[in-house]
């Protein structure tokens, strides 16, 4: 008579272990991993309606407390130059991490002025890594740039 109470115990005594544990667990699709270090200096290439050029970057992150994202990049062939700005999620391990976000571009017109562009931030995207960085936009529809580029690629390593 006494063995059905005990081993009921032992059973009670295990689910509680098991849920003690429980956040301890690291879940594949828990929110909240940190974005990855790409902090420094890169180089690629930007391939858009200009062709295929080279670029240079500067990029920031603070990967351990903020999914803040930003950015230098200088396009070598045009003398113009350009930032990032935006949000970094890592949804999971297995995923990698998306932007989202801006980019803008400068450069001299014909006529010697700067212009400036921005992209949407709805057409903006890409995926981040410690070693690779890829950045897209339709274009650079806001600002006052003459023949801005469209549909921009920028891949870059470290």
């Amino acid at each position: 008579m006494l063995r059905r109470p005990v081993r009921l115990m032992y059973r009670s005594l295990l689910v509680a272990a098991a849920l003690c544990c429980l956040p301890a667990c690291e879940l594949p699709n828990g929110p909240g991993l940190a974005p990855p270090p790409v902090t420094g200096e890169w180089s690629g290439t930007f391939e858009s309606s200009w062709g295929v050029l080279p670029v240079r970057a500067s990029l920031k992150n603070d990967h351990r407390s903020s999914p803040s994202f930003s950015g230098d990049f200088r396009i070598d062939g045009q003398r113009a130059s350009g930032t990032v700005s935006g949000y970094l999620e890592t949804s999971d391990r297995y995923s990698g991490t998306v932007f989202w976000g801006t980019l803008t571009i400068s450069y001299l017109t014909a006529s010697g002025e700067m212009c400036r562009g921005e992209s949407s931030f709805l057409l903006t995207s890409g995926t981040l890594s410690e070693k690779a960085v890829f950045l897209s936009t339709e274009g650079f529809p806001q600002g006052n740039c003459p023949d801005p580029p469209t549909k921009a690629l920028i891949t870059l390593r470290r």
